[in-house]
């Protein structure tokens, strides 16, 4: 449900994992003019997220795998790589 909001909101183009069928998690996100952060926790064991970006030069970056149980913030940088892009590009991704 978060991701599909943040994608109305942000009108993301990026094609990112699912959230898992079994999730009763949550998850936060933060972001600057360079980097998109998420962090989630309550979803079902083994269920890890990554933050991931558009940035302006069209790359798109990912961040670490990071446990979706117990927390953890994954970090998406586009700085060097003219900030994140224009459109709000970002969400994230599960396995």
């Amino acid at each position: 449900m978060a991701l599909a909001s943040l994608a109305l909101a942000t009108g993301t183009l990026l094609a990112v994992g699912a959230t898992p069928a079994s999730a009763a998690g949550s998850c936060s996100e933060w972001w600057d003019a360079n980097t998109y952060g998420v962090t989630c926790t309550g979803y079902s064991s083994g269920t890890q997220v990554r933050a991931t970006a558009r940035c302006a030069n069209e790359t798109v970056t990912t961040g670490q795998w990071k446990s979706a149980v117990t927390g953890g913030w994954s970090y998406a940088y586009c700085s060097g790589r003219g900030g994140l892009h224009s459109s709000g590009s970002m969400a994230p991704s599960f396995r």
